[in-house]
């Protein structure tokens, strides 16, 4: 008798086309306006599969580009695509932390990713110093829509605390004090969280649909439960998430 197929492992994206809440429609106005400024060279701290990287690149022919990711699954998802678009040799993608070799791009894109380097105003100051004169940084990050009470923290992930975001006022008040002057100010939609967290379930529910009596069925229904419930009575409605477009200030001399 065959073993049926484990379920999908969690977070895997599978059934996403960006692991964040961007629908098709923002992503390619953002390509759109990131693409006009013609950057040579595009780096992504925190890329996960790459796709927004990659769609970069098919817009701008002449870029060449850099991933980076601590998650490996996701690096060689984002690889086998580089390859199947031709992007293979325009592209170098690693599985490593953010770290001092990194250098500097036209284009930096730090996507739900500030934790590669800390807490938020942290990122932002060590981003700056990512992006050349006259480039750009798109920058996305959860945001408080209020400030959480004790009660609604609870219902986070396990250790959150109020200090781990800001008030969107707020954040792009730290992009501006870490050198930064915002070209652009986006947040998402409810239709977007709503596709962003129903898809990263999606596959596994699927998958316990088909094969209920799995020996892991019970541990990955808790889990998804778990994830659920943090979706839908926690942070559904409490956090937001934005995508800065940022210009770096010349330093006057």
């Amino acid at each position: 008798m065959s073993t049926p197929q484990s379920p999908p492992a969690a977070g895997n994206g599978a059934a996403l086309r960006f692991n964040s809440p961007l629908s098709d429609e923002r992503a390619a106005r953002l390509v759109t306006q990131l693409a006009a400024s013609a950057p040579t060279d595009v780096l992504d701290v925190g890329c996960g599969w790459a796709e927004l990287l990659l769609t970069l690149l098919d817009t701008v022919p002449s870029a060449r580009g850099r991933g980076v990711d601590l998650h490996a699954p996701d690096i060689s998802r984002a690889r086998t695509a580089a390859r199947q678009r031709g992007l293979h040799e325009r592209v170098q993608l690693e599985a490593k932390e953010a770290d001092d070799t990194l250098t500097q791009a036209d284009l930096v894109l730090n996507i739900g990713a500030f934790q590669a380097f800390g807490d938020i105003r942290t990122a932002l100051t060590k981003l700056r110093g990512l992006v050349r004169p006259g480039g750009r940084l798109l920058f996305g990050c959860e945001y408080w829509e209020h400030v959480p009470t004790e009660e609604e923290l609870a219902a986070l992930w396990e250790g959150m605390n109020v200090e781990d975001c800001l008030l969107l006022p707020d954040l792009v008040d730290a992009a501006i004090s870490a050198g930064f002057r915002t070209l652009s100010t986006a947040t998402v939609t409810r239709q977007e969280w709503e596709a962003y967290e129903s898809g990263h379930m999606a596959p596994r529910e699927e998958s316990l649909a088909a094969h209920p009596e799995h020996p892991q069925a019970k541990e990955v229904r808790e889990q998804l439960d778990q994830q659920r419930t943090i979706w839908l009575r926690g942070h559904r409605d409490l956090l937001g998430f934005a995508y800065l477009t940022l210009l770096p200030v010349q330093t006057a001399r």
